[in-house]
């Protein structure tokens, strides 16, 4: 296992937290502690073994103050908590394994917005999967430093397309083009034309979505491609009939391309529910509502320790560069115990989310009462609270 601990960066500035073992299940959060020395914190770390241990997203002049006035804030990083429990039911899947890989979708996605609609660059940027059911990522560029809670909310706003105008995607816009600059008894003279309006990137992403979307619904059968559009809100039968004829009423995809950023994308009722369903589903998920937004907009908020352990995982909390994300298993790299096999009690009533787990690429059946496991899996049941630990005798 590896046992080195990472500090995080000017982690004397920060006020960290920890949740101990012996006060478990109730949780209880020991904070407004601060360490002036990196021996401090990791002496401190590996004496108490907390199970589960947090630093803060700000930076303070007094970290170990007792109240947040006498802290007095100096700033702070910003962060994204994205994690599988917020998502929609439909898109979470039906076991741990696809829970991890639908909300490794959102984080990519998230990572597009950082990286191409914001400039942050690679160095200012950290990813981490939280050891649990989901990542998280650390900004520190200079620029979002000193950003308010409001300034904050607008950046989540911006990133799950909230207030997005769909009229701004492939929209025709009317001009005034001189003809001539006018003679004497001849005054100067325009006519009207329609140049395609430029777009912002939300809109370019919509507009290329949107074809992406016409360009599938035009190869699908008729039955298959009108049950596909029937599946969005706002789209009955008819309309669904309607919108592919006219999609499939051109001789191949790319007349049709070509007529869309020539004349402009079709602004029917249909085309607006095939916009908006897109919509939702190009913005972030997991950073509006009640989920993520008041993780990001809390400039005081906890965050938890990079290369820990997660307490109710046993799994480690892994910091990936953007590199390593693409390539990154969490139920392979983020594994920590080993194979040696051990005896647990599984408790009653197991639930059904814990009757089957997949670890390190292989699959392991649990029923109620004594079962032998690698370390690793059983470790994971025990700290989700499904299992006890068999002495022997």
């Amino acid at each position: 296992m590896n046992s080195q601990l990472d500090l995080p960066h000017d982690f004397i500035r920060r006020e960290w937290g920890f949740i101990f073992f012996d006060e478990l299940p109730e949780v209880v959060m020991r904070r407004h502690k601060a360490f002036s020395r990196e021996n401090e914190a990791l002496d401190y770390i590996r004496g108490m073994v907390p199970a589960h241990a947090y630093h803060s997203a700000a930076y303070y002049e007094f970290p170990g103050a007792s109240t947040m006035k006498e802290k007095k804030w100096q700033g702070a990083d910003l962060i994204f908590d994205l994690d599988a429990d917020h998502l929609p039911p439909e898109d979470r899947g039906r076991s741990f394994k696809d829970m991890l890989f639908a909300i490794k979708k959102e984080t990519g996605k998230l990572l597009d917005f950082i990286l191409e609609d914001f400039g942050f660059s690679d160095d200012n940027i950290s990813i981490v999967f939280s050891g649990g059911r989901g990542y998280h990522i650390h900004i520190r560029d200079p620029r979002v430093l000193t950003l308010g809670s409001a300034e904050r909310r607008e950046i989540v706003d911006y990133i799950c397309g909230t207030g997005f105008d769909p009229l701004s995607v492939l929209r025709k816009k009317k001009i005034k083009v001189k003809i001539h600059d006018g003679v004497r008894r001849h005054p100067m003279a325009y006519e009207n034309e329609y140049q395609m309006a430029e777009m912002s990137t939300w809109a370019k992403r919509v507009a290329e979505k949107t074809i992406q979307f016409v360009e599938k619904i035009r190869s699908l059968e008729n039955d298959e491609a009108i049950e596909k559009l029937k599946r969005i809100d706002g789209i009955t039968s008819k309309k669904a009939k309607d919108l592919l004829k006219a999609i499939k009423s051109y001789k191949s995809f790319e007349e049709l391309n070509n007529i869309i950023y020539e004349l402009g994308l079709d602004r029917s009722a249909s085309m607006w529910s095939v916009q908006q369903n897109l919509i939702k589903n190009i913005g972030v998920k997991i950073v509006e509502g009640d989920t993520d937004e008041p993780v990001t907009a809390d400039i005081r908020r906890l965050i938890r320790l990079p290369s820990s352990l997660h307490g109710g995982s046993g799994m480690r909390v892994v910091p990936l560069k953007l590199s390593e994300f693409e390539i990154f298993e969490p139920l392979r790299d983020a594994i920590v115990f080993s194979e040696k096999e051990i005896e647990i009690e599984v408790g009653t009533p197991l639930k059904s989310q814990f009757s089957h787990i997949e670890m390190k690429g292989k699959s392991f059946t649990v029923t109620e009462g004594k079962n032998t496991l690698p370390e690793y899996a059983a470790i994971y049941l025990m700290c989700r609270g499904a299992a006890e630990y068999v002495r022997k005798t």
